[in-house]
Order: structure tokens, then sequence, then C-alpha cells
């Protein structure tokens, strides 16, 4: 079993934010920090249509030779069930720029509102900046199909305190004994909308997701002691008002098609 990051530890002193999938990181040079990342929201009754024209969609992308790939995901828990994220990743920020030309030389958006737009009632539409020095990601990446996401919304007028305590706590983790092979987190800010912190981690069913014998907070008061792995845990909390956690479930069907040589990774 799974001991589970920060995750268990961390949703106590825990917006809507997507994980980040198939991309590698570990001690290697990190890739670029940028995600984009579009959510929609289906209309009512018309989610067959919605899945049809989406599969469609990203075949069509496929086929005209566009240089991104796009992970689609579905909440499989939450309190909010109904948005569909897409992601691609990673990106610098002129890379963008490189992008709105290659988008509209292809007619990709034009026939993303041709085609599937007429199923979905609104959007939202955000960059994530990856933090990979204070994560751990594998090498590999990951397949989940599984990715639980606690996101929290920044306090107003917070000082440096909840980020330095973030990166304490990561350092902690990926110094001390914590990071490992069955344990992977990564952290991640929102460009765009309210400013959200996220932590994702990936899992392979939810066996994976049970909680660990010991938890990060008694792993870090075992090392530390319990009132310096306090203080750490009371300073990243002070950064934040309110928090939310999601499960969310890739969805091969609406994404971009790999390569046979991609599906035998």
């Amino acid at each position: 079993m799974k001991r589970t990051s920060f995750l268990v530890s961390l949703a106590g002193i825990a917006a809507l934010t997507l994980p980040l999938s198939l991309v590698a990181q570990e001690d290697g040079d990190a890739p670029p920090p940028l995600s984009d990342v579009w959510v929609m929201v289906v209309k009512p009754g018309m989610m067959a249509e919605f899945n049809e024209a989406m599969a469609t969609h990203v075949q069509f992308r496929k086929d005209a030779g566009e240089s991104r790939s796009w992970d689609a995901f579905r909440v499989a828990v939450g309190h909010n069930m109904t948005p569909i994220g897409v992601r691609s990743c990673c990106f610098e920020w002129a890379d963008l720029d490189v992008f709105e030309a290659e988008n509209e030389a292809l007619g990709l958006t034009a026939n993303f509102n041709e085609n599937v737009g007429r199923y979905v009632e609104h959007f939202h539409h955000y960059f994530e900046r990856s933090d990979w020095a204070n994560s751990h990601w594998p090498d590999t990446g990951t397949g989940g199909p599984y990715y639980a996401v606690t996101s929290w919304v920044d306090k107003a007028g917070s000082g440096p305190e909840a980020a330095a305590a973030r990166e304490a706590m990561s350092q902690f983790a990926k110094n001390e004994g914590w990071a490992d092979e069955d344990n992977n987190w990564l952290w991640y800010s929102r460009v765009g909308g309210n400013e959200i912190t996220s932590l994702v981690s990936s899992y392979d069913n939810y066996a994976d997701m049970a909680p660990p014998e010991q938890s990060f907070f008694e792993y870090a008061a075992e090392k530390l002691g319990e009132e310096e792995a306090g203080k750490m845990f009371k300073a990243f909390g002070s950064g934040f008002e309110d928090s939310d956690y999601t499960i969310w479930k890739y969805d091969e069907s609406i994404s971009t098609p790999k390569d046979e040589e991609e599906d035998e990774e």
C-alpha cells in the first residue's frame, strides 16, 4: 500500500484544479513549468453528444499535426461532479506564443467551436505553474489513472510563512526518507482566477488511497519533534482561507490519441 504523500496530513489544514499526469520529473533537468488548462461544464443532457464530438475533435488535432498532447480528466470524487478538464504540459511562456500561431494555422480552436462548443455550457481557462524543486514526481511520469488533488485558496495579505513552510516540508520529505517510488507528489499554483496552491498525488486504484499506518505529520514529529513539526504545519496553514479535495480520473477516450510506442511505455 502506498504512503499517501502529504495529502492525508495536510487535508486537515486545507478550487478546482487538475492533476499533472504523464509528465516525467526527478533529479535531472526539470521540465518547463507551465501547463495550459481548460475546464468545461457540459450542458445538461448533452454528455453523450459531447463525448462523441470531443473524441472526434482530438483525433482531428492529432491528424492535423498538432505539436501538443492533451490529457482529459473527469471528477471521480468531489462536491462538483460536472466539470471535465483537459491539460497540456509543459511550456515556457514564449512557447505559448508559438502555439497561438500554430493553433490559428491549423484551425484547432475553430474546429472545436464548430463541433464541440455547442455542447458546452461554459469554460474556464488557466495556466498552472509546477514547482518541480519541491515535488517528487517519477522520472517516467505516472499512469494514474486516479489523481487526488488538494487545493488551497491563498489568504489575501498573508506573508511568506506558508510558502517557506511548504518548501521546508517538501525538502524534509525528500531528504529524510519519506519520498520513495511508491509515494509521489507535485505542487503547482494557478495563474488566472483565484490564487490557488495545489498538491496532487497519483494512484493506481482506490486501495492505494487508504491512509498509511503513519501519517506524514507523525513521521515529521518522529524526526523533528512534535513541537517543531507542529510549528511547520501551522505556518503552512496560516497562508490559506479555504480548501478543496477532489479525485480526478484520466479519460483516454477524449484525450489526444497515443502513438503505439507511447502505449507500450
